[in-house]
């Protein structure tokens, strides 16, 4: 929840609207009101990181909780002027300079331009244990928690190209990583398994029946076939995919990777749309999201300058 900085309705006109509540939409909030604009951020809540017990290399910072880095970023946005409201965007139509947007609590907002900070939302197995270990010592981002597992061993779950890669690239800090199918037998060229075999990376294809886990610390992994993996933590890496269907429904562009594509201004194919954050591509850190939101709030600022402002 988002707390006594948030307000019960959105304005019904603003300058810009934000979709989303997390280092992107905030970061941008912040910067936008700086620059006076009248700027509306509409959080849905459930952020995509929630669940994780810190988050981890953002310079200056220590080790925050996910919901304390969201807070200082929401009082500093709230604070230059900003507004935020616990509310889910619905529907955006209209065009660049006319937006207009629903929310699920039955606002109705016009906006001059939108930027779309809603972020991803990752898939996980069905895999009982999991949710209990996950944020905790089941991750799905190497970059952010690899380094907390430096000398363990990790399993990762997967089954194609890129689950191999980071099975490699986990050996940055684990002492021994294993991949673990989960009942499908990885479609890996015969160099990328050899590859894994001159690394010591063993492959078990049986699925995973439970991961036992005590206090959210992972023990091993019980799989299908009677065996047992012992484990300090696990890795998974199934995808994502957007936390909102938005950008597809406004006509915006997508790569074939699932990114919203977005030129130097971070603005989309559509005229008047903004993206930053996950939406865009990797990598998924949430420095990466705040430099995004603060690029793409100059941007929209200097977008809505009167046309005789050389920009």
């Amino acid at each position: 929840m988002l707390g006594s900085a948030a307000v019960k309705d959105a304005p019904g006109e603003c300058d810009v609207l934000i979709v989303g509540g997390g280092p992107a939409g905030l970061a941008a909030a912040f910067w936008l009101a700086r620059y006076r604009r009248h700027t509306c951020v509409c959080d849905a809540g459930a952020a995509r990181n929630e669940p994780a017990w810190a988050v981890h290399g953002y310079p200056g910072l220590p080790d925050l909780p996910p919901h304390e880095l969201r807070r200082r970023l929401r009082a500093q946005a709230t604070g230059a002027g900003a507004q935020v409201v616990e509310d889910a965007v619905t529907a955006i139509e209209g065009a660049k300079d006319a937006f207009r947007v629903a929310t699920e609590g039955g606002s109705g907002v016009h906006a001059r331009r939108i930027l779309l900070a809603f972020g991803r939302r990752d898939l996980l197995p069905s895999i009982p244990g999991l949710a209990e270990a996950y944020g905790i010592s089941a991750f799905h981002c190497p970059d952010c928690d690899g380094p907390s597992m430096e000398g363990a061993r990790i399993g990762v779950i997967g089954w194609n190209r890129r689950a191999a890669a980071l099975a490699l690239f986990l050996l940055t800090w684990a002492d021994t990583v294993v991949l673990l199918g989960h009942g499908r037998r990885p479609r890996l060229p015969d160099e990328t398994r050899a590859t894994l075999a001159r690394s010591c990376i063993e492959i078990r294809t049986a699925g995973i029946q439970a991961l036992v886990v005590r206090e959210g610390r992972i023990q091993s992994a019980r799989l299908e076939d009677g065996g047992t993996v012992p484990l300090d933590g696990v890795f998974v890496h199934l995808g994502s995919v957007p936390a909102s269907q938005l950008a597809r429904r406004l006509g915006c562009r997508i790569s074939r990777s699932g990114a919203v594509r977005v030129n130097a201004s971070q603005e989309t194919t559509v005229p008047g749309v903004y993206a930053a954050g996950d939406l865009t591509g990797h990598p998924h850190l949430a420095i990466v999201a705040a430099a995004e939101g603060v690029r793409t709030a100059l941007a929209i600022h200097r977008s809505l300058l009167p046309a005789q402002y050389p920009v």
